[in-house]
């Protein structure tokens, strides 16, 4: 029954509903599918931020729809590889990041930097799109969806 259950949670097409419910299963590795479903809502990823199994709390990190305040919660993580996922992660906040450039240990300090260093250089290679612009945010013609 749990194969089923893991494949439900796995589906990005699964009822929120549904996954609110799969999010307090007994079993870490259908918690750990919903916590990684871009479609589980933020009330569930943030009970699941709180998980007692770090697994759970690493996918939540990693979710593209988790909000500030869960992301926050878990820059603070007992675990360090939870942490670490934060810190890699190139859509973490900018905020959140320059906190976790002085955590207690040295791979997730270094790592928040490093992500820092790279949202910053990537801010700077992509401009604004400015009025009458390529979509992609580019001035000439080098495409065609101009």
């Amino acid at each position: 029954m749990n194969d089923v259950f893991y494949l439900i949670a796995s589906n990005p097409h699964t009822p929120a509903r549904v996954l609110e419910k799969l999010a307090s299963s007994p079993a870490a590795l259908i918690r750990r599918q919903v916590a990684a479903n871009p479609h589980t809502p933020e009330g569930a990823l943030e009970a699941l931020a709180a998980d007692k199994c770090p697994e759970v709390r690493f996918h939540v990190a990693l979710n593209p729809v988790a909000k500030y305040d869960t992301l926050e919660r878990l820059a603070e993580d007992e675990d360090v590889t939870v942490r670490l996922v934060v810190a890699e992660n190139p859509e973490i906040p900018e905020e959140i990041l320059k906190k976790m450039k002085d955590d207690e240990n040295p791979y997730v300090a270094c790592q928040a930097t490093d992500t820092l260093t790279v949202q910053r250089f990537k801010n700077r290679m992509m401009p604004a799109p400015q009025a009458g612009a390529c979509p992609c945010g580019w001035n000439n013609q080098h495409c065609d969806r101009g």
